[in-house]
């Protein structure tokens, strides 16, 4: 029987085995971040956006959510999510060089328009917040065909908040009180645009009222809070209870693109503030603390997951590029080969 005086994790159900893998993922998701960015810059990848310091909030939503069942629409700085639900260093590699295997578009999309069918990730719109009616219009169809025990889990960052089609999205998820949870990944700023310009209320989350769904406020660099609110959120919409708004307070640790020059709207010094507030070494301490994990075993780990990337890395740059006969392919009804 659980104590109030168990450790957190266990409080939550959560087993070594998973605390230890989803520290992997964090690691190796930040490691191909970094990859992914020093690609960038040596023209290698053509366009990258940072997951960098979203790590905890990706994986605590990863957590709640039945892989392969539950549908989920990520925005484009979730590749620590993706990756939480099963994508791997070599998918992403794919993705940004634009080769043939690509599993999310074939080659085909811009970096951060994830998608598998096999993990049920709707690839996003790229108009900001427009991804939010999909993921209502998902949760409404298992209204449609009778579906029960399944939801969708829709995440944007706090910019989109500003967008017409967010409003409509929560909108009719709230009068039909549909299976869908809404995650606002909140990391101060809409680009360079800081939130007090872009949000007039200090928190995303009381704008959940006046759709008809609660809305839970969480420190997004907390692994385990974020959770715990993922978790009860998801339960509640595949019981039939409605929908949820979830703000995870974060913030990207980088530029909001290798396209963006972040010198220019924020100081050194509030980086580096928040770099002390690193989810992952939040995370790690939290594992060595309890004796789930030694330090060796951390440099372990760590060896391995760049490993991994190296090899990720060589073999997407030796990887095919898309065919020029496959161009239009998926479009206008033409089928793939």
């Amino acid at each position: 029987m659980e104590s109030k005086d168990d450790p957190l994790h266990i409080r939550l159900g959560l087993s070594p085995e998973q605390l230890v893998a989803g520290l992997r993922t964090m690691i190796t998701a930040r490691e191909t971040d970094d990859r992914l960015w020093l690609l960038s810059r040596q023209g290698r990848a053509h366009f990258v956006v940072t997951s960098a310091g979203h790590e905890a909030s990706q994986l605590g939503c990863a957590w709640a959510i039945h892989i392969g069942h539950d549908y989920v629409i990520p925005y484009y700085r979730d590749m620590a999510l993706v990756m939480a639900l099963g994508q791997s260093p070599l998918d992403i590699m794919l993705h940004a060089m634009g080769r043939r295997d690509d599993p999310s578009s074939g080659g085909r999309q811009m970096f951060g328009h994830f998608s598998s069918r096999r993990l049920r990730i709707v690839s996003g719109s790229s108009s900001v917040g427009s991804h939010l009616v999909h993921a209502a219009g998902i949760a409404l169809a298992f209204r449609a065909t009778g579906e029960r025990d399944i939801a969708v889990m829709g995440l944007f960052g706090e910019g989109a908040t500003a967008e017409g089609a967010w409003h409509e999205g929560l909108t009719i998820a709230g009068i039909h009180q549909l299976p869908v949870v809404f995650v606002c990944e909140n990391n101060q700023y809409a680009i360079s645009v800081p939130q007090r310009h872009e949000v007039p209320v200090e928190d995303v989350a009381t704008k959940a009222t006046g759709y008809g769904m609660p809305g839970v406020v969480v420190d997004g660099n907390d692994v385990f809070a974020v959770y715990a609110a993922a978790r009860q959120a998801m339960d509640r919409a595949r019981a039939g209870e409605g929908p949820t708004l979830i703000e995870c307070k974060t913030y990207r640790l980088r530029p909001h693109s290798n396209a963006d020059d972040d010198r220019k709207y924020r100081s050194a010094e509030e980086i580096e503030a928040w770099r002390a507030r690193d989810p992952i070494l939040r995370f790690e301490r939290y594992l060595i603390d309890h004796g789930l994990l030694g330090p060796e075993q951390l440099e372990a780990m760590r060896r391995e997951v760049r490993a991994e990337v190296d090899a990720a890395t060589d073999a997407a740059e030796a990887a095919p590029w898309p065919l020029p006969d496959s161009l239009t392919d998926h479009l206008y009804g033409s089928v793939s080969r």
